[in-house]
């Protein structure tokens, strides 16, 4: 019984001699070298939908009557913007303000001499090429200001997708030359990392649309860009 434990020991410690070299050799392999690129991509288009600020300001010396003109001129401009053929939910009310106005001559400062108020609509217009009529019925039914105008892309997704395809492939690219200068392939990819935009808004601010009333008011909406980053970490052959 003895000679058969004895034999069992012997054998253990032979099959572990030859097992830890094996195991130590594998913790102290160098680990594969690695080339950390950036990449950048962009997606362009056109845009589809724009979105038009309206103002209207009301004064009267009468609270009542500022109130009333405003709503008239409100219901005027969104009646005309509806007769476009522009959905009621996409006519909505940005902004509503009710002030006094004050005299500003020295022996009667701080009496109230008048009511402002003042409106902004705001109008999501999906068929684009309407854009410019919806501004021509502002202004031609009350409407005092145009204080901004956008265009955006109803589909963020797709450019989202070509622009991070670019992304990558600015990536591997860059990374294949480097590579290449440095006598290696490119075997893997340790990690991947992104940092992708939004499409840029394409934005007029300030009272830049108060045209003739009876000129039609030209809108170019140009184009959009959505810029991708990528950052990959590249395995390299030995």
């Amino acid at each position: 019984m003895k000679r058969y434990a004895s034999l069992f020991f012997v054998f253990a410690l032979a099959l572990s001699l030859l097992v830890l070299p094996q195991e130590t050799q594998a913790a102290e392999q160098p680990a594969r070298p690695t080339l950390s690129v950036e990449g950048t991509g962009e997606a362009n288009a056109a845009p589809d939908q724009a979105t038009v600020a309206i103002g209207i300001t009301t004064h009267a010396a009468d609270a009542a009557k500022a109130q009333n003109d405003n709503a008239w001129t409100a219901a005027q401009i969104q009646n005309a913007i509806a007769a476009l053929g522009i959905d009621a939910k996409d006519i909505q009310t940005q902004n509503y303000s009710f002030r006094p106005t004050y005299r500003t001559e020295e022996n009667r400062r701080g009496e109230i001499n008048g009511y402002t108020v003042d409106n902004t609509v705001l109008v999501c217009v999906r068929d684009i090429k309407l854009t410019g009529k919806v501004v021509d019925a502002a202004l031609s039914h009350g409407a005092n200001e145009i204080s901004s105008l956008s265009f955006t892309a109803s589909d963020a997704r797709a450019l989202r997708k070509v622009a991070l395809k670019n992304a990558i492939a600015d990536a591997r690219d860059k990374a294949d030359i480097i590579a290449q200068g440095l006598g290696k392939r490119i075997v893997g990819i340790q990690t991947v990392s992104e940092n992708t935009g939004y499409p840029e808004t394409r934005r007029y601010v300030g009272n830049m649309m108060l045209a003739a009333k009876d000129a039609a008011t030209p809108i170019q909406p140009g184009s959009l860009t959505l810029t991708a980053n990528v950052h990959i970490d590249f395995l390299l052959s030995d």
